[in-house]
């Protein structure tokens, strides 16, 4: 009697299914987005090209609303001393903005790396997934990054710049509290990655500053670097 009572092995697998297909860790599962992979090479997309769907860049370096002290700072500057004309790192702000642009991104576990072609104005970039920015810091050219996922989008907040580079080739330059936010995503099916910056530095700019750029997938490779004086 008792075991007429009892599920067939059919019936017990059946039911098993709908069991999973009904509870919550089976609907969470369902629902998971896959986090897109960013690793590749990629070139820059011209500021003023549009690309299919309409994509288009925003935002000159030259746009940046500086504070009347910062704007003074900058008039007086000797532009012979740029970063960018002594073979001398420029930082992220100024580095992906780019237009001669060549990257590639490489993850790990722990970090995403961000390799520039142009590697004595840009060098290497270490973005860690794994923890928050240390409550001291060495003052760097590149600043120490974190980055997290939202959704698709990779968000990188960077902090603990130094004092040695510049916001533009206008002489404009920024304060210890310089704090940059990038989101990167991904689009047409991956062939495209849209990156937005934002630079936040209450001393130095009248408000946020947010460009946009484009960069297309390639199938080509990292050159050698070389810095001619």
């Amino acid at each position: 009697m008792i075991s007429s009572l009892w599920p067939s092995a059919a019936s017990q697998i059946g039911l098993a299914l709908l069991f999973a297909l009904v509870s919550p860790a089976g609907a969470q599962d369902k629902g998971s987005a896959q986090q897109p992979d960013l690793t590749g090479v990629y070139d820059a997309v011209p500021l003023g090209t549009t690309l299919p769907g309409g994509l288009k860049g925003a935002g000159t370096l030259d746009d940046i609303a500086l504070q009347p002290s910062a704007a003074a700072a900058a008039k007086a500057q000797d532009l012979r001393n740029d970063p960018a004309k002594n073979c001398q790192v420029i930082g992220p702000f100024r580095m992906m903005a780019r237009g001669e642009n060549r990257i590639e991104i490489v993850t790990s576990p722990d970090r995403l790396n961000v390799l520039f072609e142009n590697n004595s104005l840009g060098n290497m970039r270490q973005i860690f997934l794994r923890r928050k920015h240390p409550e001291k810091m060495a003052l760097s050219w590149m600043g120490d990054s974190v980055g997290t996922w939202e959704g698709d989008t990779f968000v990188v907040d960077s902090t603990g710049f130094n004092d040695r580079t510049w916001l533009n080739d206008s002489g404009a330059q920024h304060s210890p509290n310089l704090h940059l936010i990038e989101r990167y995503r991904l689009l047409a099916g991956g062939n495209v990655l849209e990156y937005k910056m934002t630079a936040e530095d209450p001393s130095v700019l009248v408000k946020p500053y947010t460009y946009t750029r484009y960069y297309k997938r390639s199938n080509t490779e990292i050159k050698e670097d070389f810095c001619g004086r």
